[in-house]
């Protein structure tokens, strides 16, 4: 019997076990963690459940991960993104008109950009783009600071600034249509069921990954495993942290790929009170800071899981600034900004809790960006196996749908095609 071992027991290592399992391979999945599911994590440990890591089905139109949701009657809810209430930094709405005004011109803005990038002989930043596009315009005062919310909750999405993001690679991954939908009691309920029956080895830190064109072994914190083939569904942070040692060294234009390469950051401040006091019939609410760094942007979970429940999204540089403070710090400054918008009467939160994506030593990030320099072909690069034995899966090797629950999915579903391909039993 063909046996297998899977590094990671995230989406696409799951992806990969549960095929391979299906055809009567013998899968065994090394997990650093004490739990599965890697950059998806569903906290419940207060009573409620919320997703520390990824949230949405991003297109529920011909999504796999929408199929998996119906296979396993988990029931998802539609996120509405644009209909939202947004505050300015008086504390005062901003009228319905100005921001679709605002949203109008912010689309023109990234499709100028966008173009400007078709005539350039050498890549630069989107940000670098954007002042280009702006230095030729006038805006009110309302709408530069309009147009910096569209633009910093750009970057909470990217996980990256603006001017970090390659133009030519901007905007250009494939999507599925049919709008955002949140998992309502957590992505843990899809994780869970693809594990059902897995051999699946938690607090495993794989150390050294040896192979030649016969056989792999790895050796973790705590013994040796050996198999025909390793799928290595490490997260490209961790790759590029080097805390694996490979034997012998991956090819130079595998480690230069994953040196181009970038992992964003996107974390979350979750806040549990005892009542809403917040406008309750939105999916979620901006807040249009003239500050540089502040939070802009939050999710009602309340409205999914009926328990008073904000959770404040932030990206790039902020995001990771945020990691050196305390959570209670962290909590405090997400109130600041809520008092702004509520007034000083809005009660403190019962519970605070904060995400650090970058200094977790087994994500190292939230998922891929492409800075300047970076090539759709790298992660293609990246996907590429080694000597046949070394496979590699993960949301960064996808060419078309990188950064995405679904694009992990589908690699692993594309190294398991291959391991069947190679080692048909």
């Amino acid at each position: 019997m063909t046996n297998i071992l899977i590094i990671g027991a995230g989406i696409a290592g799951l992806a990969v076990a549960r095929e391979l399992y299906s055809h009567g391979f013998s899968v065994t999945i090394l997990e650093a963690r004490n739990r599965i599911g890697g950059r998806i994590y569903t906290n419940k440990k207060f009573g409620f459940p919320v997703d520390l890591g990824a949230s949405w089905i991003h297109g529920i139109n011909k999504n796999p991960i929408t199929q998996l949701a119906q296979d396993f009657k988990v029931r998802i809810q539609h996120t509405d993104f644009e209909n939202i209430p947004v505050y300015g930094s008086n504390g005062e709405l901003v009228e319905v008109k100005e921001l679709e005004k605002a949203r109008l011109l912010y689309k023109q803005i990234f499709g100028q950009a966008k173009a400007l990038g078709k005539n350039l002989k050498q890549d630069i930043s989107v940000a670098e783009a954007i002042q280009r596009i702006l230095i030729e315009k006038e805006f009110s005062p309302l709408q530069k600071t309009l147009m910096k919310w569209f633009f910093t909750g750009r970057e909470v999405q990217e996980g990256t600034d603006l001017d970090s993001y390659s133009l030519w690679e901007w905007d250009e991954y494939a999507t599925f249509s049919g709008g955002n939908y949140l998992i309502t009691n957590g992505y843990e309920e899809i994780i869970q069921r693809l594990a059902k029956g897995i051999d699946i080895r938690l607090q495993q830190k794989v150390i050294e990954i040896k192979y030649d064109d016969k056989s792999v072994s790895v050796k973790t914190d705590s013994g040796t495993f050996s198999a025909d083939a390793v799928v290595i569904t490490l997260p490209l942070g961790v790759l590029k942290s080097a805390s694996v040692t490979f034997s012998p060294p991956l090819p130079e234009s595998k480690l230069a790929a994953i040196d181009r390469l970038d992992m964003g950051v996107l974390n979350k401040v979750v806040l549990k009170f005892s009542k809403v006091f917040w406008l309750q019939n939105y999916d979620a609410i901006g807040y249009a800071s003239q500050m540089a760094n502040d939070f802009s942007d939050f999710l009602n979970l309340s409205r999914y899981i009926k328990v008073p429940v904000l959770v404040a999204l932030t990206g790039g540089r902020f995001a990771r600034s945020l990691e050196t403070l305390s959570e209670e710090e962290v909590g405090e400054r997400v109130m600041k900004v809520l008092r702004r918008m509520y007034g000083n009467n809005i009660p403190n939160p019962e519970i605070v809790i904060r995400t650090q994506w970058a200094a977790d030593p087994f994500a190292c990030g939230s998922y891929l960006t492409m800075p300047i320099g970076a090539k759709a072909s790298d992660r293609a690069t990246l996907a590429a196996p080694v000597a046949n034995r070394l496979l590699f899966a993960g949301e960064a090797t996808s060419e078309q749908y990188p950064s995405t629950v679904h694009g992990a999915y589908l690699s692993g579903l594309r190294e398991a095609n291959r391991i069947l391909n190679e080692f048909a039993v």
